[in-house]
């Protein structure tokens, strides 16, 4: 059996993956998720004599990896941690990315490197009242730099080698196992070479091989980039429900195309989650696993991006099924989740009962509260849900 916490992110992601000998967390939203939700149960692990046997940070945006970084900036080092050991990190940054590159920066470069890095983190305008915590996160170290500095297992080695799709490995914890099957190779090239074009935009002209300052500024210019591609709330469609396939038009965030999905699976159980990533790329990966011999029916899934309707696409839910769906947002921001793709779910014909489970209640959700699904197929929702989810066996 398996058992999965979607903690209350405002709107981001955090999820504790729970095996019988096995932990993963995947993101932590905001500092303040940590700080007020996943420390305790991280702590608690820890006195239990377990660790956290991966930890994955999806990609660079500001509600996915700053309660990572309020984690690790606590935890110190991998040899000597103060409040949960960490088995490996996966964590796509510039070193990661660029490793063989050239890193001798000059003065006057570096002066340029540091203004960036002044900017810091992101502060969440979205959060119902932003605390000391996020705060305080604003200036300091990025990811990279406290996973190299505290000495962890990085990208399954030193974190110079990219966590891509790969076909060809499975990675196996105590009971357990993960396939990755995101990002592309070409996502990751593309985040690299947008990111230099921004540099250049900037006024830096220098080498962009790793090192500390510049894997800060590869990682603060990331964050911010998900502010300046800030979408208004789509409204709800008025006069009756639209379909999904009217509304559904690809996602082209670079930063979440770089997104790490995985497929999760604990003695059997299989989980399915989906980050922030691209409708395309997901359908594209799957399909290769199909051809494999892979069921595309899963335990449970964690849907793309918050519900958005930029992620989810009909072709994708024509693929995949499950009898558990899990939404993480409070639909602020960009208005997550959208109702279309809620109702898309339960709208298609199974021979079982769906579960959805949000971490929020809001204005879609309410929507499908009422919603009958039009093809008589049974479906329940459970809003604010920030309990442990059982899934498969009991």
């Amino acid at each position: 059996m398996m058992k999965i916490k979607m903690y209350p992110a405002c709107n981001g992601d955090a999820f504790l993956i729970k095996g019988a000998r096995s932990n993963i967390l995947v993101d932590a939203g905001y500092a303040q998720t940590f700080d007020n939700y996943i420390s305790t149960d991280l702590l608690d692990l820890s006195y239990k004599g377990e660790k956290l046997d991966l930890v994955i940070v999806s990609h660079i945006d500001a509600d996915h990896i700053s309660g990572i970084i309020k984690f690790l900036s606590i935890n110190g080092t991998s040899a000597v941690p103060k409040l949960i050991s960490i088995g490996d990190i996966w964590h796509n940054s510039l070193r990661s990315l660029s490793s063989s590159e050239r890193s001798e920066i000059n003065a006057s470069d570096r002066a340029i490197l540091k203004a960036i890095c002044q900017r810091g983190h992101p502060i969440p305008n979205m959060l119902p009242k932003p605390g000391a915590t996020e705060i305080s996160a604003r200036q300091g170290s990025s990811l990279a730099s406290l996973i190299h500095k505290g000495g962890y297992k990085w990208n399954c080695g030193d974190g110079t080698s990219r966590l891509k799709q790969d076909f060809t490995k499975v990675h196996h914890f105590s009971g357990g196992s993960v396939r990755v099957i995101g990002p592309r190779q070409e996502r990751l090239d593309g985040l690299l070479k947008w990111w230099k074009r921004r540099l250049l935009q900037m006024g830096y002209n220098g080498p962009t091989g790793p090192g500390e300052i510049i894997d800060d500024a590869f990682e603060f210019i990331c964050e911010h980039a998900a502010e300046a591609t800030v979408l208004s709330p789509t409204p709800l469609s008025a006069g009756g429900l639209k379909l999904l396939e009217d509304v559904y038009e690809p996602d082209v965030s670079i930063t979440n195309g770089s997104s790490i999905t995985v497929i999760v699976e604990f003695d059997g159980v299989r989980v399915l989650m989906l980050a922030d990533a691209w409708a395309e790329d997901v359908i594209d990966a799957l399909r290769v696993l199909q051809s494999q011999g892979d069921s595309l029916m899963f335990d449970a899934i964690k849907v793309s991006h918050h519900g958005s309707h930029r992620n989810t696409s009909p072709e994708l839910l024509k693929l995949i099924d499950a009898p558990i769906y899990m939404v993480s947002s409070n639909g602020t921001g960009h208005g997550h989740p959208n109702v279309e793709v809620l109702t898309a779910i339960v709208d298609r014909p199974a021979a079982f009962s769906r579960t959805v489970y949000l971490n929020y209640s809001t204005d879609a959700s309410s929507i499908l509260l009422k919603h009958q699904s039009r093809s008589k197929t049974p479906f329940t929702v459970h809003e604010n849900m920030t309990d442990w989810i059982p899934i498969g066996r009991t």
